[in-house]
C-alpha cells in the first residue's frame, strides 16, 4: 500500500502533470516521489480496470505495476506525503475474512462500502472505500477470480461487476 491520504489508506498517486506523457507516467512518477519506486524495477501498464469517479468530480484511474524484483525495491515514504508503507497479499481483497460491509445509499441507490481490517508490524490498518474497491477489482483480474461476496458498488464506481452478477445468479437458484 502506499501512503495515507487525509488519514486514510490510499495507494500512491496522484493529478497529472504538464510533462507527463500518459496515466502511466504519472503513476511512475507519484510512486517515485511518495515511496521511492524506481521506475525502471517496475513494468506497468493499462489494465482493464476502468475509472472510478468520486462524488467529489476527480476521475482515478488505475494503473497495475508488476515488480520484476521485489527485493530489489527498498521503499522509502516521503513523510510530507505519506505516513507509512505497508504491503498486502492481493488474495485478502477476495476473501470475506477480516472484511466487513456497511449498506449506504446516495440519491436513490443503495451500494456497500467495504472495510478491510490489515495488521502489519503490530500497527492497524482499515483499507476501505474507493481503495478497497480499486483492489477488489484488480485481485479479480490479476487473480481471475471473483470476490467471494457480493460487491454492489455505487454506479459512479462502476456499479455492477461480473463477481456480483455470478454471485447474484447462484442465490436466484438456491
Amino acid at each position: 500500500m502506499g501512503g495515507v491520504v487525509a488519514g486514510e489508506v490510499a495507494l500512491p498517486g496522484g493529478k497529472r502533470e504538464e510533462g507527463d506523457a500518459d496515466d502511466v507516467q504519472t503513476a511512475l512518477r507519484e510512486a517515485k516521489e511518495e515511496i521511492a519506486l524506481d521506475p525502471s524495477l517496475c513494468f506497468c501498464f493499462h489494465s482493464s480496470l476502468e475509472s472510478f469517479h468520486t462524488k467529489y468530480g476527480v476521475t482515478v484511474i488505475p494503473v497495475v505495476g508488476i515488480l520484476s524484483d521485489k527485493d530489489a525495491f527498498s521503499p522509502v515514504l516521503d513523510s510530507t506525503e505519506v505516513k507509512a508503507i505497508f504491503d498486502v497479499p492481493l488474495e485478502m481483497f477476495l476473501k470475506n475474512d477480516n472484511r466487513r460491509a456497511e449498506e449506504k445509499e446516495r440519491m436513490g441507490e443503495k451500494y456497500l462500502l467495504h472495510y478491510f481490517d490489515y495488521e502489519f508490524e503490530n500497527n492497524k490498518y482499515v483499507i476501505w472505500g474507493i481503495t478497497a474497491s480499486i483492489l477488489i477489482r484488480a485481485a479479480t483480474l490479476l487473480l481471475q477470480q471473483p470476490p467471494a461476496f457480493l460487491e454492489r458498488r455505487p454506479k459512479i464506481w462502476g456499479g455492477i461487476t461480473e463477481g456480483d452478477m455470478i454471485i447474484l445468479q447462484k442465490s436466484s437458484k438456491v
